[in-house]
């Protein structure tokens, strides 16, 4: 059998430095943030705006990790019985007085 690896996400918050005010920008949990100034930097979930990109700057981005989550052979074997098994219909009465 094959060892599959994932690749996860190390989650951190992004943080952009906006070049006209200096203002260090740190996003948050579904709310946007911004810098306030006339390039108003934004950031809101994973996206980052601002009236002119060249002024800001990413201090940090997502690192890529390795986790190894590959299944022993007795787990793949499981799993691929699991797959195959037939789903059952169940027929009901209809038991309703009039």
């Amino acid at each position: 059998m094959e060892d599959f690896k994932v690749r996860m996400f190390k989650m951190e918050p992004i943080r952009v430095r906006c070049r006209s005010c200096g203002k260090e920008i740190k996003a948050s949990a579904g709310k946007p943030v911004c810098c306030g100034c006339s390039n108003m930097t934004t950031i809101k979930g994973n996206v980052i705006s601002a009236v002119d990109m060249a002024k800001v700057v990413m201090l940090n981005t997502y690192n890529a990790a390795d986790y190894d989550v590959s299944l022993s052979p007795s787990e793949l074997e499981w799993q691929e019985k699991r797959n195959k098994r037939k789903v059952r219909k169940l027929d009901f009465e209809d038991r309703s007085f009039k």
